[in-house]
């Protein structure tokens, strides 16, 4: 559709989100900043972005793909009906989108599928750097959202992306004369200089980054965009022939991920795992699909316990 762009009172913000006929999800701040279920405009935490990314809601961290019972197979594909995520960020939106390339677009995942295609996601843009880890404008991040918020201080300015937005959002905006500009899009968070890492790969100053990480795949669990995972079967020990067949979440950076049978593993060395995560981000998922993996969010940085910043060992590389 032809954007759209209106203004949106604050106070009508509350008013959007009691109209709706269906789940609401938006940042929480509790302990941390979280994606939850919400009821009130009050309820949204728009300061800072959340810690935990949207992925959690169409990749789920466990799911259980079929069941099976003496022979007979059973699936589990979900039932979900619609959902409206306010407040998700360009970063968190595009991770989504780079998502959709492995689970719909490559995959044909009816899991996945089934848990995204009714998902609305209204983003809120950022109007300063929200972190000193950002680095999503080195990304070439899209405009992917359904509709995005745009803070004015007393009230939003929305830009409207989809018919699916538009019709629940219509009766809560007003026409405006204002437009949204390219200054208003912009943020200053291009701090991965642009260098062709491909060639670099056996460079010395990897070894800073590969000394001080841990194996601990914080960075991976907390990535919006990976999708490492790994499927087990769980059998019944009352009934051998009974149980259920399940994928859940798992790191690259773990060395039982490259384990197979015979216990050979192809990536035992900590520099290998280290490396792969991210070249993965920034050189492989690109000759793929044609875009970075990585959408700049700076989670992995922010949330390592030795906060290794592989933006700076790329950028020190010469």
């Amino acid at each position: 559709m032809q954007q759209l762009v209106g203004r949106l009172e604050k106070e009508d913000l509350d008013l959007f989100i009691k109209s709706l006929k269906c789940e609401v999800y938006a940042p929480v701040k509790k302990d941390d900043i979280r994606f939850e279920k919400i009821t009130s405009a009050d309820e949204i935490y728009f300061k800072s972005p959340s810690d935990f990314p949207l992925k959690q809601y169409f990749f789920r961290s466990k799911e259980v793909l079929f069941e099976f019972n003496h022979g007979k197979l059973r699936e589990k594909i979900p039932k979900v009906n619609q959902r409206v995520f306010i407040g998700p960020r360009l970063c968190d939106i595009n991770a989504v989108f780079r998502q959709d390339f492995i689970f719909i677009k490559e995959y044909d995942d009816p899991f996945y599928k089934a848990q995204r295609k009714n998902s609305i996601i209204i983003g809120y843009h950022c109007n300063e750097i929200p972190s000193k880890y950002c680095f999503c404008g080195s990304m070439e991040l899209e405009e992917v959202y359904d509709a995005m918020l745009f803070d004015k201080g007393e009230y939003f300015l929305i830009e409207i992306r989809s018919e699916e937005a538009k019709k629940i959002l219509q009766k809560f905006i007003k026409s405006t004369k204002e437009t949204i500009t390219a200054e208003d899009k912009k943020i200053d968070t291009d701090r991965l200089q642009k260098k062709d890492i491909s060639k670099l790969k056996d460079h010395k100053d990897w070894k800073k980054g590969v000394d001080d990480c841990l194996s601990c795949a914080a960075c991976t669990v907390m990535c919006p965009t990976c999708y490492c995972h790994e499927i087990n079967d769980e059998v019944s020990i009352s009934d051998l022939q009974k149980g259920e067949r399940y994928r859940e979440w798992s790191s690259c950076q773990l060395d039982s991920f490259t384990r197979v049978a015979g216990d050979h593993v192809f990536r035992n060395k900590r520099e290998d795992r280290f490396k792969h995560r991210i070249y993965h981000q920034l050189v492989y998922f690109k000759e793929r699909y044609g875009l970075n993996m990585c959408v700049g969010c700076g989670r992995c940085i922010k949330l390592c316990p030795t906060t290794i910043d592989f933006v700076d060992i790329i950028n020190k590389m010469k």
